[in-house]
């Protein structure tokens, strides 16, 4: 079962709504396709989400690690 609903829109539009769950039996052979291709393009937007957050939490803790500009807040300098 997907997660996920891919749902056509009058206009030729289609909105993904992850509200809502899709059986594989629901499914013709050329929409399983697709819905697979969506599942796999959503996989890869998490994963860089969470190494962007990640890499910001990292950069945070690095920044606040050095001495120089803990010098610099204590003084009013930096923001």
């Amino acid at each position: 079962m997907f997660d996920f609903r891919i749902i056509s829109l009058a206009d030729g539009n289609q909105i993904i709504d992850s509200s809502l769950k899709t059986p594989y039996d629901s499914l013709t052979a050329v929409q399983m396709q697709e819905y697979i291709e969506v599942d796999c393009q959503l996989g890869l937007m998490e994963r860089q989400k969470k190494k962007e957050q990640r890499e910001a939490a990292e950069h945070k803790r690095r920044f606040w690690r050095n001495p120089l500009y803990r010098l610099a807040c204590m003084f009013g300098i930096a923001g």
